[in-house]
């Protein structure tokens, strides 16, 4: 069995599903995250920043040793159908198919790739993916609406910047009465600016020149034209944008991470449980198979930790759909705070920063706290 991916639409046993085509990567969509941009695209960014950086030559895939799964009772499954979404979140997964790590329980492990918040619902809800990495914020809203799912984990906790031309800036009273532009107006970023520069005194609608676009690549391309001077981004984003402004008279820079932020706005008691992956209803009853996952889903991102390089190269070359260029996914999975943490110990961490976000915008989580079932344990 080959242990990379052909370039077919769709291919079993370590197989790639585009659930449709992708511009260009990233990252949060609706309630968190991102949606891909028309007009001037992120590629446009990421080519150029890519171009502007020294790339190490290509180099094979390496794959860390897997763990040995027992099936011994437990019948393998025809298919399992992991779903990611267009950015740096989707290597874990896209690691996992590529090298059939899930051969131990699945005839056929697939890897399908959402585009929007939409898509991601209609996905989940018509049980067309087994194992989705999202938003925790989208798997708490789709779970409060009545759709079946367990959260697995909690794997990222900070994908945000405040990106500006700007020296010094530590905190947004350090941008007060300067332009800010910010996406998705509502989103779980608008709401954590929000929430962090009340904390420090501020009304994000009066002491900014606030200016909301509807696709963060706007927002990137009015920071990079001058347009505004500073601007809520998110990876891989942030980082094509700083690249692309280096050789520029004023370059970019991330002034602060959101996650550091966000523990001086909460005192450290609401920590920032960005994304992580939920069992959906065809493999809820099914512990071996979420066991199976969970010890590879860890090992991928100890791999993608220790492999930055080639887990860019992996993005390029064996996901080309997505339109992202190795150099910039390497420089970005290094901005990203990634954490492989079972759901059951992030819990707390997760209602804390649930009921901040809810403090301003309930709708943020699907109205309400999760119960206890949203929560797998094994």
């Amino acid at each position: 069995m080959p242990s990379r991916m052909d370039r077919p639409t769709r291919q079993g046993r370590g197989g790639f599903a585009a659930a449709a085509s992708v511009a260009l990567g990233l990252i949060l969509v609706a309630g968190l995250m991102w949606v891909t941009g028309c007009g001037p695209s992120e590629t446009d960014v990421e080519t150029t920043a890519a171009q502007e950086t020294t790339t190490t030559s290509a180099a094979p895939v390496t794959t860390a040793p897997t763990v040995e799964t027992t099936t011994t009772g437990s019948p393998k499954l025809e298919k399992l159908t992991l779903v990611a979404p267009p950015g740096p979140m989707a290597i874990p997964l896209a690691y996992i198919a590529i090298n059939d790590k899930l051969a131990g329980v699945a005839e056929d492990t697939e890897l399908m790739i959402w585009e929007n918040a939409d898509q991601l619902k209609a996905m989940v809800a018509g049980g067309q993916g087994d194992l989705v990495t999202m938003p925790s914020n989208n798997a708490a809203i789709f779970y409060n609406k009545g759709l079946e799912l367990r959260l697995l984990n909690i794997s990222v906790w900070n994908i945000t910047y405040l990106v500006t031309g700007r020296s010094g800036v530590d905190s947004f009273s350090d941008i007060k009465g300067r332009s800010l532009v910010v996406s998705l107006q509502g989103s779980v970023p608008d709401v954590m600016f929000q929430y962090m520069a009340m904390k420090e005194g501020l009304d994000p609608q009066k002491d900014f020149k606030l200016q909301y676009v509807s696709e963060p690549t706007q927002a990137a391309q009015l920071l990079l034209a001058g347009k505004v001077e500073n601007a809520v981004l998110s990876e891989a984003l942030a980082t094509a944008a700083v690249l692309q402004s280096k050789s520029t008279e004023k370059p970019l820079q991330k002034a602060f991470a959101f996650d550091a932020a966000w523990a001086k706005a909460t005192g450290g008691s609401a920590p920032t449980t960005i994304a992580g992956t939920v069992a959906t209803a065809g493999v809820m009853d099914k512990p071996w198979v979420i066991a199976a996952f969970e010890r590879e889903y860890q090992a991928a991102v100890d791999w993608m930790l220790a492999n930055p390089t080639e887990a860019g190269q992996l993005v390029e070359t064996e996901l080309p759909q997505l339109g992202l260029k190795a150099a910039v996914m390497t420089a970005s999975l290094k901005s990203i705070t990634w954490k492989y943490t079972p759901a059951a110990e992030a819990r707390a961490s997760l209602e804390a920063f649930y009921t901040a976000l809810s403090e301003l915008s309930p709708e943020v989580i699907g109205g309400r706290l999760p119960d206890d079932g949203f929560y797998y344990t094994p």
